[in-house]
């Protein structure tokens, strides 16, 4: 039986009218290695988490791979840990981690829970791959304290307290080439040649 592999993107959000994240994972090919779903995302601190919990729980797959934008990114960055931190930062639906619209406290994502955790694919032989690959990749220590580090530590909790054997990690990936003049970026082809390089190396 063929591995499932659940792989995230988002809308785009902050005034752009498109996000290569949500564009690459929607242009991935299917692949005879593993079966794929595919979610695309809101940048909402309230609705985005359960879209993936509801394909987690239906769905059951062996691996979760998020991706998300980051803004001034020249290569692909390859998430090590997600820390239990919400910033002080409105998402798409205009308010803050803790459902206000005038608060701006920073928050823990879980209350009495870890500081932090690690990703559980294996990020050497992803780093392996995407340089054998020629495509620019490095590790990143922070995935922030935006959405895309309220997923990936959401998730890394979740699997810990259902002691789920699961592969979760995230990548953040630049701006598409023409999208932004005033940023580094990176063909969307890459990106997407990108993500199928690490997806070939989550089992």
């Amino acid at each position: 039986m063929k591995k499932k592999i659940l792989v995230t993107g988002f809308e785009p959000f902050g005034g752009d009218t498109r996000n290569p994240s949500g564009e690459a994972v929607i242009a991935l090919p299917s692949s005879e290695d593993y079966e794929m779903g595919k979610l695309i995302l809101p940048v909402s601190w309230k609705r985005a988490f359960p879209e993936i919990e509801k394909a987690w729980d239906a769905w059951k797959p062996d691996a979760l791979l998020m991706v998300g934008l980051a803004a001034g990114a020249s290569a692909i960055r390859i998430e090590r840990v997600g820390i239990n931190l919400c910033g002080a930062t409105k998402d798409i639906d205009g308010l803050y981690a803790d459902g206000t619209e005038d608060s701006c406290a920073e928050k823990p994502i879980l209350a009495d829970a870890p500081d932090a955790f690690f990703v559980t694919y294996d990020e050497k032989k992803i780093l392996d791959a995407l340089k054998k690959a020629e495509i620019p990749a490095k590790y990143s220590y922070s995935a922030g304290t935006y959405i895309c580090n309220y997923l990936l530590y959401s998730s890394l909790a979740k699997r810990k307290r259902e002691d789920a054997d699961m592969q979760i990690g995230f990548i953040h990936v630049p701006y598409a080439e023409g999208q932004r003049e005033d940023f580094p970026s990176m063909p969307l082809d890459t990106i997407v040649s990108a993500l199928e390089t690490v997806l070939s190396e989550m089992f």
